[in-house]
């Protein structure tokens, strides 16, 4: 499964990728610290605001430490 974390600051947009909820969360608590308007896109098609990250987290079945076979990616610039 990916999350896709979204954000927005003025005209910049910036994008990124997480495989696991925990791991997209922080980054987006991360941009929204500098300002940026975030979300998490869930596999679903759902989207997690910030009030909601929360609930997001406390939805995942198994926080459990998952082996990579790459590292988590970055999709894009911020422009």
């Amino acid at each position: 499964m990916t999350f896709t974390v979204r954000g927005t600051k003025g005209e910049h947009t910036t994008t990124f990728v997480r495989l696991r909820a925990d791991t997209a969360v922080a980054k987006a608590r991360d941009l929204a610290a500098m300002g940026w308007h975030v979300y998490v896109e869930c596999p679903g098609g759902d989207r997690n605001y910030p009030e909601d990250f929360d609930n997001l987290l406390s939805d995942s079945r198994d926080d459990s430490p998952l082996p990579l076979p790459h590292p988590e990616f970055d999709l894009g610039v911020t422009v």
